[in-house]
């Protein structure tokens, strides 16, 4: 009787630690879920994951960085989406060297948007920034979008 009760703990103890990964949102979903908020006008191009640890007391917060080329003439579209499962939320900065060009974050109202359109006027590399807001920790993705050519 006691080795029935022993194969049910350990039976529900493997159940319930692997409940966490099945309820987690996996880098594909979010992929999915951002190609959504692109829109239909958008072709994907390319997707960015991105998790961070959190920011300790004191210390800047962490960022990825990832550079791209993007072409003369073209609209495009940066859409990002965070996971549920994490508290941050992403803030996005497109960068031409040292120069700002385009960012889903308004520091001034602190309001932050799913997506920001950049219209390229100089073929060359680019650089992406992805932070949390307040050096949250956090899970998500940066999907790179094509909308048209002008």
């Amino acid at each position: 009787m006691r080795n029935t009760y022993i194969i049910f703990a350990l039976f529900a103890i493997l159940l319930l630690g692997n409940s966490n990964k099945l309820l987690a949102q996996s880098g594909q979903e979010l992929v999915d879920i951002c190609g959504m908020v692109a829109g239909d006008d958008a072709t994907y191009l390319k997707d960015f994951q991105i998790k961070l640890e959190a920011a300790k007391p004191g210390e800047e917060p962490p960022r990825a960085a990832h550079s791209l080329v993007l072409s003369k003439n073209t609209k495009y579209r940066i859409s990002i989406c965070n996971s549920k499962d994490f508290p941050g939320e992403g803030i996005i900065q497109l960068y031409d060297n040292n120069r700002l060009l385009a960012t889903n974050h308004i520091v001034a109202t602190g309001k932050s948007y799913p997506s920001m359109e950049f219209k390229c006027t100089s073929t060359g590399v680019y650089h992406i920034f992805v932070t949390f807001k307040e050096g949250e920790q956090g899970l998500a993705v940066a999907l790179l979008s094509f909308v048209e050519r002008f």
